[in-house]
């Protein structure tokens, strides 16, 4: 099915068993795990990308015409960073306690029942924890709570489901040990569920409120039961979504394994088609199925709901900005100075780059960003680099992209591209973008 060589670029689909648990996308080969100087964004020293439509597909929220979208950054909080702490350790103490107590019945019924009944409170708390995010959804979409405090809500979410991992793996470990008890399927099941609750962002974002990475800049929107996150780390940029309305409790439609490439195809063209696929040979009890699909510059990690004949709900995408697919750059100049900007989508990666207008040698400049015609000051992002190019994470709906050296001012206004959306499987490509530009003289 797959046509470039397996050499150059390889896919790999992983079916999670339900001894095995979710898997997250590893970061791809060569990223640092260096703390990034920058409180806002990352830089790239290559300063030459292929200009062509994005052709990655990416998911996005059902209802996004009711979304709620805002950049917010994680930064140090000693009192959020106290109450993540404490909910990591109130569950920890759960783990271990329940397994002090079933080390020490001596009675192997009472063990049984033991095990059985932690497994089911297991699965309430896994419930309820889904219930505490949608909460935190609804009440960000409806201006209840700031973008900052959903991602200490969020980050906390992202704890605790980590924790309660480790809980069904040592219940199903201590079942293993009595004969003709097998939980594998339910502990699979919940550990699953759970590893859709956790992501590299919300993860940063939790080590970003303990003081142990530097402030990101984050995109986030929300729905009631959805949520996008994403963020440049290192180089890389990173994406994850939800969407809870995407899953179905329809069991009539359900999906076998072998149907599963072909989902795969229909959601990532473009991504599957730069490798080779590889058919999985596991099968698990849950209603979830997992692909993940590795290439030339990036990975992806899908969830799939198997119910209503297959629909993704949940992804992890990382792509390496030299590897990043952008519009045609849209281009201002004034004063001396000309203003590239290569856009994606909203919540995608958006390459800003400043030369001099004579002679292209690239300049490093202060570079800030905000609305049309607003009252509000621009966002600063930073400086480009050494090359003259700075990444940052792209707004939504209209936006001006604003550079300043010295007492030359130069900016662009352009509009956010509509990405490919995973649920549009008949296209390859984008529909060529529109442009919308103006460029100025500043003092």
């Amino acid at each position: 099915m797959m046509r470039q060589s397996a050499a150059l670029i390889t896919a790999v689909l992983l079916l999670v068993s339900s001894v095995g648990g979710g898997v997250t996308a590893a970061p791809p080969p060569g990223e640092s795990s260096a703390t990034d100087p920058s409180p806002s964004l990352s830089t790239d020293s290559d300063a030459s990308l292929p200009e062509i439509h994005n052709e990655t597909s990416v998911l996005t929220l059902t209802d996004d015409d009711a979304a709620t979208a805002e950049f917010g950054a994680a930064s140090s909080n000693l009192s959020a960073a106290l109450s993540v702490r404490d909910a990591r350790v109130r569950t920890d103490l759960r783990t271990r306690t329940m397994q002090q107590r079933l080390d020490a019945m001596e009675n192997e019924n009472e063990r049984r029942k033991a095990v059985l009944r932690a497994l089911t409170e297991l699965e309430i708390r896994v419930n309820d924890l889904r219930a505490d995010e949608r909460a935190a959804l609804d009440a960000h979409t409806s201006g209840e709570i700031t973008t900052e405090e959903l991602l200490i809500r969020l980050a906390r979410v992202h704890t605790e489901a980590s924790q309660l991992r480790q809980n069904a793996t040592m219940l199903e470990t201590t079942a293993d040990d009595m004969e003709g008890l097998n939980v594998a399927g339910r502990t699979g099941a919940v550990r699953l569920e759970l590893q859709t609750m956790r992501g590299p962002v919300r993860e940063r974002a939790a080590a970003a409120l303990g003081g142990a990475e530097n402030p990101s800049r984050i995109y986030v929107q929300t729905t009631d039961d959805g949520v996008v996150l994403s963020t440049i780390e290192e180089g890389v940029y990173i994406r994850e979504v939800y969407d809870g309305a995407r899953r179905s409790s329809d069991t009539s439609g359900r999906i076998s394994v072998g149907e599963l490439p072909d989902v795969m195809e229909r959601a990532y063209p473009t991504i599957m088609q730069r490798g080779e696929f590889n058919s999985p040979t596991g099968v698990q009890a849950s209603n979830i199925f997992v692909g993940k699909v590795q290439y030339a510059g990036g990975d992806l990690t899908a969830y799939i709901d198997r119910g209503d004949d297959g629909s993704v709900f949940r992804e992890i995408q990382r792509v390496h900005l030299d590897a990043v697919h952008t519009a045609q750059s849209t281009n201002g100049t004034r004063s001396g100075l000309e203003l590239r900007v290569n856009r994606t989508y909203a919540g995608g990666p958006l390459r800003i780059e400043l030369v001099d207008a004579n002679s292209g040698d690239p300049v490093q400049g202060n570079v800030s960003i905000g609305r049309p015609d607003s009252n509000e000051q621009p966002a600063y992002l930073g400086r480009t680099d050494s090359n003259g190019v700075l990444w940052t994470i792209t707004p939504d709906d209209e936006f001006v992209v604003q550079s300043i050296r010295g007492n030359s001012f130069v900016s662009i206004e352009i509009d956010a591209s509509d990405p490919l959306n995973v649920r549009d499987s008949n296209q390859s490509l984008n529909a060529p973008p529109q442009y919308h530009t103006r460029a100025s003289d500043g003092a």
